[in-house]
């Protein structure tokens, strides 16, 4: 196994070759099961032998290692990757060895890391992986996006299941990858890259996702916890910003109810006959939908005259006020928000701005 550093960051300054040259780029990525439970300092040998030859190798990435479970994804030259691949395909610690891709690519998503080693949530290097590895502008979220809409989308949970294994924080993930490669899925279209078909088929599949690598998720324990309604606007197809804003309340701890009304008529019944504190009505977080901000505030005029609680909050999200085309005032809510990450807290400051 081709394990490298655990310790972050290349000490080394000499620049991966590929960056240096311009040479070609490869990507692999593969699984397999240590034969035999690998302890710390099993762990940190492989590292410390391994380490020097990543380097000279110029390959990057990360390994994910827990319960015996292995997964690589190594990047690097042609050359130098199937001359690792030769060498994790013989050694002996681990067997099922399964190579799940391999690829070309126009840039490195681990270019930091000779080759970044988690072990699961004990590990303290757990949550390092920051902006300088995955973040709402770099590679990682545009590669997730393309996988997304892949005919075969196992790298792309490999990936975001890679990237939960670093954070061990679905906010974190949410904010900087799941919601960056919706976004990035709406560029795609809008460049011609794809069909809106393949935009809400990538969508659908990180919503699938989603729902993964949060089943292992623990609600917080809150002393006066919000009733809140979570819905798409009516008539909106992508559910992905809903999925990931139920997701966030859940887990501050609320009483988070998630439906999907087919027409105004029915959200209003809904808010008419259940007492919710708070509603999060969302656009698609692919597409910015300015053809829908008049009659979302229509809608939300009409929510509030049905409501049984005469003070509930309103809080819009979707790409349109992430990208700032369109407000709170513009909507008629109380708040806006641009990520499921911070919707607990714009939710909090709108009660605490009605007080």
């Amino acid at each position: 196994m081709a394990v490298n550093q655990t310790t972050g960051h290349d000490t080394s300054s000499t620049q991966p070759r590929d960056q240096a040259t311009h040479a070609p780029l490869m990507m692999l990525t593969y699984r397999s099961r240590a034969t035999s439970p690998l302890s710390e300092t099993q762990l940190g040998d492989l590292q410390h032998t391994a380490a020097a030859r990543n380097r000279a190798e110029g390959i990057t990435g990360m390994m994910v290692y827990n319960d015996d479970r292995i997964f690589q994804w190594l990047e690097g030259p042609p050359a130098s990757i199937a001359r690792i691949w030769t060498s994790i395909s013989r050694d002996p610690r681990h067997v099922d060895i399964e190579a799940l891709s391999v690829h070309t690519a126009a840039t490195r998503l681990f270019g930091k890391w000779s080759l970044k080693l988690t072990t699961g949530p004990a590990d303290p290097l757990l949550g390092q992986m920051t902006a300088a590895t995955v973040s709402s502008t770099n590679a990682a979220a545009e590669r997730l996006a393309a996988l997304a809409i892949a005919a075969e989308p196992t790298e792309a949970r490999l990936l975001l299941h890679a990237a939960y294994a670093e954070f061990r924080s679905l906010s974190a993930l949410t904010e900087l990858l799941i919601e960056p490669a919706a976004r990035a899925l709406g560029d795609l279209w809008a460049d011609d890259d794809c069909g809106e078909y393949e935009v809400t088929l990538g969508l659908c599949r990180l919503q699938t996702f989603l729902r993964e690598v949060a089943a292992e998720s623990v609600q917080q324990q809150i002393e006066q916890p919000l009733v809140v309604l979570v819905a798409p606007l009516p008539g909106e197809i992508h559910m992905l910003g809903a999925a990931l804003d139920a997701e966030a309340l859940w887990q501050a701890g609320h009483d988070t109810r998630v439906r999907f009304p087919s027409t105004a008529q029915a959200l209003e019944r809904i808010v008419a006959t259940k007492w919710f504190d708070a509603i999060d009505l969302s656009l698609s977080p692919a597409f910015n939908r300015e053809h829908r901000i008049d009659r979302m505030s229509h809608i939300v005029d009409a929510v509030r005259r049905a409501s049984k609680n005469p003070a509930l909050v309103v809080v819009a999200g979707g790409r349109a006020f992430y990208d700032r085309t369109a407000s709170s005032a513009d909507v008629h809510a109380d708040a806006s928000s641009t990520s499921a990450a911070h919707l607990p807290a714009d939710i909090a400051r709108a009660l605490g701005e009605r007080v």
